[in-house]
């Protein structure tokens, strides 16, 4: 192939956007999202055999809950979407959880709501973080009394500290959306409920402090802190 060629073709081919953080081996962490291109003639052409999903309800124009089977694995992403055309099409906005990653956040959602209840009081603000909780591998749940709603959010440790980062992988949810998603968790979970008895990682390995140190599901960043800044 000529020069001209490879250049045409290439200039052709739609441009994948990377993540903003390199995604895990599945052997590292249970789930992690294939990133999938804003570009509506690639996701045409995307095969779809080794993804399934069995569950897709939107709780907010734009936001969508979705239970999707990916190559025999259980994933549940809370994602933004895009119009393109007469489609909505999954953007990098958002997480992916496995079902124990899951059932770490319902296990907090009455903690969330109650953070949420002290943060909309202006009398009790301190000017600093209110919230963070670790959900599985880098993913956290977290609130800042700078904006009323939950952040779910990747981190990481940038090069030369000592302390984890929000990345630009995530999503922010305002109250009235966390609201909206929580009635949309209630349904998933009565179409789906062998999600409710979904193992968390913690719980895996037998109160061993060592092996759970090791897992980068239960603590992905070792000894690192984890305080909030």
């Amino acid at each position: 192939m000529s020069k001209i060629a490879k250049r045409s073709a290439k200039a052709a081919s739609p441009k994948m956007e990377p993540c903003e953080t390199v995604c895990e081996t599945v052997c590292e962490t249970v789930c992690e999202t294939v990133c999938e291109p804003v570009d509506s003639a690639a996701l045409e052409s995307t095969p779809t055999a080794s993804k399934k999903e069995v569950f897709d309800a939107s709780f907010w124009p734009g936001r969508r809950l979705t239970l999707s089977s990916f190559n025999g694995r259980k994933l549940i992403h809370i994602r933004e979407y895009v119009l393109l055309g007469n489609k909505e099409y999954p953007t990098k906005k958002g997480v992916c959880f496995t079902p124990g990653r899951l059932g770490v956040l319902r296990g907090k959602i009455d903690l969330i709501d109650a953070m949420l209840m002290l943060n909309a009081n202006p009398i009790l603000k301190t000017g600093e973080p209110t919230y963070r909780e670790h959900l599985g591998a880098g993913i956290y749940a977290s609130i800042s009394e700078e904006y009323q709603g939950v952040s779910l959010r990747r981190y990481w440790v940038p090069e030369g500290q000592h302390t984890i980062a929000p990345t630009k992988n995530g999503i922010y949810l305002p109250e009235k959306q966390w609201t909206a998603l929580k009635l949309k968790l209630d349904e998933l979970l009565a179409t789906h409920p062998g999600l409710i008895d979904a193992v968390e990682c913690i719980n895996t390995h037998g109160g061993n402090q060592m092996e759970t140190f090791e897992c980068h599901e239960c603590t992905p960043f070792g000894w690192l802190s984890d305080r909030i800044d």
